[in-house]
């Protein structure tokens, strides 16, 4: 029975010290990730942008054959976009910034990468959710050809 109990203690101990520690680290380090009163992912966006590339017959591009991937392609558009000092997100990009901003993104995309394709689109898929149902809207960003 005694040493049921000790297993019970150390159990007890190890568990509840956890979260006695999380709860001074709480107190102690206040508005500090992972000590943050605010969720990460507390409330998401009405909107999400994704990008994809295709080629003179439409065909999709794989960004591997750039040397890179989806989301770094996803964070590239928001490094430009504050580097251009344009606002981002909800739809709120004009034309023309997009336009900017996609030149931009080709130029980073191709400037280390031999070019493998004589043209290139960029696109820029963008979903959001109105009336109980998910909308998308693609635009052409920008396009590229190799002389």
């Amino acid at each position: 029975m005694g040493n049921r109990y000790k297993k019970f203690l150390e159990w007890g101990i190890s568990t509840f010290g956890v979260a006695l520690l999380y709860i001074i680290g709480v107190l102690l380090f206040n508005e500090t990730h992972p000590f943050s009163r605010f969720p990460m992912y507390s409330n998401f966006p009405n909107w999400s942008y994704s990008f994809y590339l295709t080629d003179e017959a439409n065909e999709i591009i794989p960004f591997s054959s750039l040397e890179t991937t989806g989301s770094s392609v996803g964070h590239l558009y928001g490094s430009v976009s504050d580097e251009l000092n344009i606002p981002y997100g909800s739809f709120r990009e004009s034309e023309e910034e997009l336009q900017q901003i996609g030149d931009r993104m080709m130029f980073v995309l191709l400037e280390s990468n031999e070019l493998k394709y004589k043209y290139i689109n960029l696109y820029r898929k963008g979903f959001y959710y109105q009336n109980d149902s998910i909308h998308d809207l693609t635009v052409l960003m920008t396009s590229y050809e190799r002389h």
